[in-house]
């Protein structure tokens, strides 16, 4: 069995799509127990929208509690972009794990996410010069993939090219201008390593383990009663919701003022009233964030992705949904942490990083991952 450690719910889902394309069998956890009947286990963290210490203690725990069923190996699914905790996250899974050097590759080139000279570029452009995510890093940041990963990890990561010298210790981040630098990569792994990146590194070390099989695709027979959540703030995501609001589709944008009052439940209760009663009209309804008031709010991200959940949770006490569908990896895991759902079966990849599921605790549901910076396919983004 491989084991993955994701460090937010929509990365695993597209862990799990891939283990899919290539023929594996996969199960996705949000905690680790005793008994899989899988050749992939994922496990799905929330570590990127932690602090330093609780992503370090939860990494720990995640990996010694793998390391107790003994895996081929222990996959870290980090961020393409590499936001988040990666440096703290890989130091203290290196330590558990006892090896020598981690093998980082998160650039994704069919994306136009590549590494060049130790230089991350999006579209050919360094990535701080990009406006694309560059607030999310710390002031100061560089597009130079020594800094993203953190300061204090600076002397003992490397930036290297396929055919250098690899350092025997330390944190290897892979160049990686093409395609088949990825595969290239794959084929460097070796027991003292922990492998590491992007989900199109590991889509490269299954090929490598196992001849790509054909997946078996069964038509995709999608429920009527579908929710779509999207909770990103990705713009373009943001644009394609309008889009359907513009051409007449139901869109109930979370209200504005619901900051305004310190107890807002009567608002969430109000809008999950409101949504309820759309689905049975329209069967179809995106839920989503436009403009809120009350700027002086502390901590808005987080509180937005605890009334998305409250609501939701409301809204499927009175409706029997076919389809959740959900954008953004910090908004669905917090939705499936207040829906108490753990355990989850791919079973379609729709596109790359879209991913439908089964849920063990819900027979009747499926459950549908994007991350924010991804786009909805055409087959369920139908309104």
């Amino acid at each position: 069995m491989i084991a993955v450690i994701s460090d937010d719910f929509t990365g695993a889902a597209e862990i799990g799509g891939i283990a899919l394309r290539n023929g594996f069998s996969v199960t996705i956890d949000t905690c680790v127990n005793a008994n899989y009947n899988c050749d992939v286990l994922v496990i799905a963290t929330n570590t990127r929208s932690l602090c330093k210490i609780d992503a370090q203690k939860q990494i720990k725990e995640v990996t010694e509690e793998l390391l107790k069923l003994h895996p081929d190996f222990i996959y870290k699914k980090t961020d393409s972009l590499l936001r988040g905790k990666i440096g703290d996250e890989l130091n203290v899974q290196l330590a558990i794990s006892g090896k020598k050097k981690v093998l980082l590759v998160p650039a994704n080139p069919a994306m136009n996410r590549t590494i060049v000279n130790g230089i991350y570029y999006i579209n050919n452009i360094p990535l701080m010069e990009s406006n694309f995510f560059g607030e999310e890093f710390d002031k100061g940041t560089t597009s130079n993939v020594l800094d993203m990963i953190g300061n204090e990890y600076k002397d003992q990561s490397f930036s290297i090219s396929l055919g250098q010298k690899i350092p025997h210790e330390g944190f290897i981040i892979g160049n990686t201008p093409t395609n088949e630098d990825l595969m290239g990569w794959a084929n460097v792994i070796d027991d003292t390593m922990l492998p590491a990146g992007g989900a199109s590194f590991f889509n490269a070390i299954l090929k490598k383990i196992k001849t790509e099989k054909e997946q078996i695709k069964s038509a995709l027979l999608f429920g009527k009663k579908a929710l779509y959540v999207c909770g990103s703030n990705h713009l373009p995501s943001r644009e394609v919701v309008q889009k359907v609001k513009e051409a007449g589709g139901s869109v109930l944008y979370m209200p504005k003022s619901i900051f305004c009052k310190e107890n807002y439940n009567g608002i969430i209760q109000d809008w999950a009233d409101a949504i309820v009663l759309e689905i049975e009209k329209k069967e179809k309804v995106i839920i989503a964030i436009d403009t809120l008031e009350c700027d002086d709010v502390d901590d808005i991200p987080s509180r937005i992705k605890e009334i998305f959940a409250t609501v939701v949770k409301k809204v499927l006490e009175k409706v029997n949904l076919e389809e959740l569908l959900i954008e953004g990896g910090a908004t669905a895991y917090s939705i499936i942490e207040h829906l108490e759902y753990k355990k989850f079966y791919p079973e379609q990849e729709l596109a790359q990083g879209v991913i439908r599921m089964k849920i063990e605790q819900v027979k009747e549901m499926h459950l549908t991952l994007k991350p924010g910076s991804y786009q909805w396919t055409e087959s369920i983004w139908k309104f």
